[in-house]
C-alpha cells in the first residue's frame, strides 16, 4: 500500500538543488547530468541511467547527479540502490542544508523497515539542517514521534503467539479480512487472484479447518466481492462491491441473508447507507442491527472516516453518523472491528502514533462516547501495514491478516494468536443456541428472540430463528442480568434468565417449544422476581411484567390464572402463605397497570409441583416460581 503512494509522486519532484548552483565543477559532467534530466523528462530512463553514471565516473563527487539516480533506482523498486545514493551524498555534504532531503530519504526507509533508532538519528539530522522550513519537516515530526513511540512500545513484547492458519486456508496469493461466528466454527475471509471473492471454511469434528469454498453462488460474481461482515448467528451478511453491481459510488455495501442453507440474493444497502463516494470495510454488531463501516465521503473528519448506523423497529438503516474525533483523526481510518459484547471497537489507523504504516487500535465504548485508543502492540503492530483484526466472542483467540511485499507485488497470510491478559477485553461474551418449535408439532417457527438487560429495560439484542430450521444464536456479555423472550405470532412467549452478573457461562443450548395461545397453554415467568423472603417484586421484574401486560391486553386472551409456587424451605403453612401473595402481587402489578380485573385470577400451591429437586440452591431457585396459565 505504501509503495503504491510512492508511485503516484511525481518522479522529479527532488527538492535538491537548483540548476544555477552545481556541486561539480566538471563541464563534462554536468553536460551528462543536464542531458540526463531532459531524457528523465522523456521517460527515457534506462539512457538517462546511463548518462548519469557517465557523469558520476567525470566527478564522483556531483551529488545532483546522485540524486537523480536515486529517482531512477526509487522507481525501478532497487530501494538499497537508491540508498547507497542518498548515503554517497551526505557523506560527502553532511551540513549542507539543501540536501537535507537526502536525510529525510534514509530516515524514511529505515522507519518503513522499522530500524526505528536507525531511522530517528537521520530524521534529527534532517531538522537539525532544515528547521521547520523543510519541505517534509510535518512528515519528519511525525516520524520522529512514532519513532520514540515504537521504541519505548517495542519493549512490550507480548505473548501472541502467531501462528498462520493451515496451508489449505491460506492457499491463495492474497487473503484477508477474516471474520468468524460466534461459535467460531465458521470462518469467512477475502480471497485475492483474478479478483475478489468471500470464502468459507468451517471447523470439522476434530477441530480442523476445512479447505474453503465460494460462500455462495448468490454472492460471488466474476466481479469483486470484498471486505465482509458476518453478524453472530451467520445469518447475515454485508460486504463490499466496487463493480458489477447496480450502485451509489466507486464502492458500495450489499447484503445478503441465509435461510436454511441459501443466501439471498444481495442486496443494495440503498442511498441511506451508500454514497456517491467510495463506502466498504463494514462490520456488523453481533444481531445485525447496527453497521459500522468507512467512507470517504464529504464532511469527515479525515481521508477516510469510520460512521454508524443502527436497524430501526420499521426494519430501516438510519442516516450513518461520523463515529467523532474520539476515533477518527485527519488521516484515514479504517477495516473497524465491533467485538460480539458491543462495547469494544478494534480498527486500523495511521493517525496516531504507532509502529509505522496501519496499525491496530481498539477503544472501549462508555455510553456514547470512546475512550482514548490503545496500540495493539508489538509484534502484531510492526512497521508493516497490519489493516484488520478480528477478535473471538470470548476474547481468547486472534485472527488476522499480515502483509509482505514480494518484489512488486504483496502476499497476505490469514495468522490465529492468542490473546494475552493484558489486551483482553474487559467482558467477554458467551452465546446462547437452539431451535424455537411449535410445541405440538415440532415444526420450527420463525420467533423474534430479544436479549434484555433486566436492569435498564433496554434490548441489547434482537435476532430473528430461522424460517427453515428454527435456529437462533445470541450473544451474551458478562457484567449483567439479562432476560431472554422468544415471541411468535399466535403463540405464548417463553422467558429464559441469565445472571452473568458474576461469572461468564459456558455456550448453552436452549431450545424453545412454543404454546398456542389456547385454554390449557402455560408459561413459567423465568424473569419475575421478589426480595429475599418477600412478596415485593424487584425492579428487575419489570421486562417480564411489561410483556405480560402486552399479551393480555393485545391477544384474545379471556382469562389466565396467576399461580405461585416456593421450594420445600420452611413450614407447608408458611409457603402456601407466601406462594399466595406473590401471585397477588403479580395480579396487582398487571390491574394497576391497565389490565382487566376480569381477565385475571390468582392462587398460591406453596411447596408443590416441584419442577427440580430441592438439593441445590440452583434446582430450588427454578421451584421458587410464577407460573401463568390461559384457563378460558
Amino acid at each position: 500500500m505504501r509503495y503504491l503512494l510512492i508511485l503516484l509522486l511525481p518522479i522529479f519532484l527532488t527538492g535538491f538543488a537548483s540548476a544555477q548552483s552545481y556541486t561539480s565543477k566538471s563541464k563534462k559532467a554536468i553536460k551528462l547530468y543536464t542531458e540526463a534530466r531532459t531524457l528523465m523528462g522523456a521517460r527515457s530512463f534506462d539512457k538517462a541511467f546511463d548518462k548519469l553514471q557517465a557523469a558520476l565516473d567525470k566527478d564522483p563527487n556531483f551529488a545532483e547527479a546522485y540524486l537523480k539516480l536515486a529517482t531512477i533506482y526509487r522507481i525501478r523498486f532497487q530501494d538499497s540502490l537508491q540508498m547507497n545514493c542518498y548515503l554517497e551524498v551526505v557523506t560527502r555534504y553532511p551540513t549542507t542544508s539543501r540536501f537535507g532531503s537526502a536525510w529525510y530519504y534514509l530516515g524514511l526507509h529505515d522507519f518503513e523497515q522499522g530500524s526505528y533508532k536507525e531511522a530517528l538519528s537521520y530524521l534529527k539530522k534532517y531538522q537539525k539542517l532544515t528547521s521547520t522550513k523543510g519541505k517534509y519537516a510535518k512528515k519528519a515530526k511525525l516520524m520522529i514521534e512514532n519513532c520514540a513511540f515504537a521504541i519505548a512500545y517495542k519493549v512490550n513484547d507480548f505473548q501472541f503467539n502467531p501462528r498462520p492458519l493451515p496451508p489449505n486456508v491460506n492457499q491463495f496469493k492474497q487473503q484477508y479480512f477474516p471474520v468468524l461466528t460466534a461459535d467460531q466454527k465458521s470462518l469467512i475471509y477475502v480471497k485475492r487472484e483474478e479478483n475478489e471473492e468471500i470464502m468459507l471454511s468451517k471447523l470439522d469434528r476434530n477441530g480442523d479447518w476445512g479447505s474453503p469454498v465460494s460462500i455462495s453462488e448468490n454472492i460471488n460474481t466474476e466481479f469483486n466481492e470484498g471486505t465482509c461482515s458476518i453478524s453472530a448467528d451467520g445469518r447475515k451478511l454485508v460486504f463490499t462491491s466496487c463493480m458489477g453491481r447496480k450502485g451509489y459510488g466507486s464502492c458500495d455495501l450489499y447484503v445478503s441473508t441465509k435461510v436454511g442453507e441459501e443466501w439471498s440474493m444481495p442486496e443494495n444497502m440503498g442511498s441511506t447507507i451508500n454514497s456517491s463516494s467510495w463506502d466498504s470495510q463494514p462490520s456488523l454488531s453481533a444481531d445485525g442491527r447496527t453497521l459500522y463501516f468507512v467512507s470517504n465521503r464529504g464532511g469527515g473528519y479525515g481521508r477516510r472516516d469510520i460512521y454508524v448506523s443502527t436497524l430501526a423497529e420499521n426494519n430501516e438503516w438510519s442516516k450513518p453518523q461520523n463515529i467523532g474525533t474520539d476515533i477518527n483523526t485527519p488521516f484515514d481510518d479504517i477495516s473497524p472491528f465491533i467485538h460480539p459484547n458491543g462495547q469494544r471497537l478494534y480498527f486500523a489507523t495511521d493517525g496516531r502514533l504507532g509502529f509505522g504504516g496501519y496499525d491496530i487500535y481498539f477503544s472501549e465504548k462508555d455510553d456514547a462516547r470512546w475512550s482514548k485508543p490503545t496500540n495493539f502492540g508489538y509484534p502484531i503492530n510492526t512497521h508493516n501495514d497490519e489493516v484488520s483484526m478480528y477478535i473471538s466472542s470470548d476474547g481468547s483467540k486472534g485472527y488476522y491478516s499480515h502483509e509482505e511485499k514480494q518484489g512488486e507485488s504483496f502476499t497476505s497470510t490469514l495468522f490465529e494468536i492468542d490473546i494475552p491478559p493484558a489486551l483482553q477485553i474487559e467482558h467477554k461474551s458467551t452465546y446462547v443456541f437452539g431451535k424455537v418449535v411449535d410445541k405440538s408439532t415440532k415444526l420450527p417457527l420463525v420467533a423474534r428472540i430479544s436479549l434484555i438487560d433486566l436492569e435498564t429495560e433496554t434490548a441489547i439484542e434482537i435476532v430473528d430463528s430461522d424460517s427453515v430450521s428454527g435456529d437462533y444464536l445470541i450473544v451474551l456479555t458478562e457484567g449483567k442480568e439479562y432476560g431472554l423472550f422468544a415471541e411468535s405470532h399466535g403463540y405464548l412467549y417463553k422467558s429464559k434468565n441469565f445472571n452473568l452478573t458474576e461469572s461468564l457461562l459456558e455456550p448453552v443450548e436452549v431450545n424453545v417449544e412454543l404454546d398456542p395461545i389456547e385454554v390449557g397453554s402455560k408459561i413459567v415467568l423465568n424473569n419475575i422476581f421478589f426480595e429475599f423472603n418477600s412478596f415485593e417484586l424487584t425492579s428487575t421484574s419489570k421486562t417480564e411484567l411489561s410483556k405480560m401486560i402486552d399479551l393480555l391486553n393485545n391477544t384474545p386472551i379471556s382469562k389466565v390464572q396467576i399461580t405461585g409456587y416456593t421450594d420445600n424451605v420452611g413450614s407447608d403453612t408458611y409457603n402456601l402463605e407466601l406462594s399466595k401473595q406473590r401471585a397477588k402481587s403479580v395480579f396487582n402489578y398487571l390491574i394497576e397497570n391497565g389490565v382487566n380485573k376480569s381477565k385475571l385470577a390468582f392462587v398460591g400451591k406453596g411447596a408443590t409441583n416441584f419442577m427440580a429437586d430441592n438439593t441445590t440452591e440452583p434446582n430450588r431457585s427454578q421451584n421458587r416460581r410464577i407460573e401463568f396459565e390461559i384457563v378460558e
